[in-house]
């Protein structure tokens, strides 16, 4: 028998999406690409989390990580959803309507007023233009690494690459990817 979860301090939803609202809003566009956002937008994307994170708050045990790795684990839950939804959606011959996808109830206005305030960002589309420039590795890389912070163990077994290589070649990017419009406020 497992043992029962322990309860995890209250989080501050707002002041948790707040501090990381710019790299929900990142992940949120480097992970839709076009086929998907005939389905839904980066901006519907980045509210949807919001609203499951604020859901899934009460039930968060203190062995679910830090918040910022909850709330990303919430967000690839939602994402996989919505990769879900559109393919079946498809499969039915359906038109791309985010309004089918995602219901986006009970989404406070500061919530939808600061998305679409990194929506029109000029230094944050200058930080997406760069991303979508790198490679695939690399996009992986500032993805699972930079905005995600996952374990660089587990991005190398999911990448395919050695622990040392990926560490090097983390290095070197994080490196270049500093000097870029708002890469300090994205990335832990």
């Amino acid at each position: 028998m497992s043992p029962e979860p322990r309860p995890s301090p209250p989080v501050d939803l707002e002041a948790l999406y707040r501090d990381h609202a710019a790299a929900i809003y990142a992940w949120a566009c480097l992970r839709t690409g076009a086929s998907l956002r005939k389905w839904v937008t980066p901006e519907d994307l980045a509210q949807e989390i919001w609203v499951r994170a604020t859901r899934a708050a009460p039930t968060r045990d203190a062995d679910s990580g830090p918040p910022r790795a909850w709330l990303f684990t919430i967000a690839k839950h939602v994402l996989y959803e919505v990769r879900r939804l559109a393919e079946r959606s498809k499969e039915q011959g359906s038109g791309g309507s985010t309004t089918k996808l995602l219901a986006l109830e009970q989404v406070p206005a500061t919530i939808t007023s600061l998305t679409q305030q990194l929506s029109r960002d000029d230094a944050v589309r200058q930080f997406l233009a760069r991303a979508d420039e790198l490679d695939d590795d690399d996009r992986m890389l500032l993805i699972h690494l930079g905005l995600e912070a996952m374990p660089q163990t587990e991005v190398a077994a999911r990448l395919g690459l050695g622990y040392d290589a990926l560490t090097k070649r983390w290095q070197r990017l994080r490196e270049r990817v500093r000097t870029w419009p708002f890469a300090i406020a994205l990335l832990p």
